[in-house]
């Protein structure tokens, strides 16, 4: 990836699929940090915010994020293991509004 704006890009994508793929599983991941606010930079990570899983995929979808991400960074946190609420969660976006721009990824 040359470009910050391309690293942008192609993260959002990137946790789009997650997003959609998980969905597909029962399990609901919204996008948190700087992919969320915007200001997603050379440096960044994704974080994956999970709001709702079946018992039964709890911490087994890591290794499926993993594939997705390849080179890029990320967390996954599950809400609740999260509390009291970070600054972050309150921040939470779904993946689908998130721009991916016109590049694919």
């Amino acid at each position: 990836m040359n470009t910050v704006e391309e690293r942008r890009r192609v993260a959002a994508a990137r946790a789009k699929r997650v997003a959609a793929l998980r969905a597909a599983r029962g399990v609901r991941v919204q996008i948190v940090g700087s992919l969320a606010r915007g200001d997603f930079g050379a440096y960044s990570d994704v974080y994956f915010l999970v709001t709702s899983i079946p018992m039964s995929l709890r911490y087994a979808i890591e290794g499926k994020v993993e594939d997705e991400m390849r080179d890029i960074p990320f967390s996954v946190v599950y809400l609740d293991e999260a509390l009291p609420l970070p600054r972050q969660v309150l921040e939470a976006v779904d993946a689908d509004t998130i721009d991916v721009g016109t590049q694919p990824a």
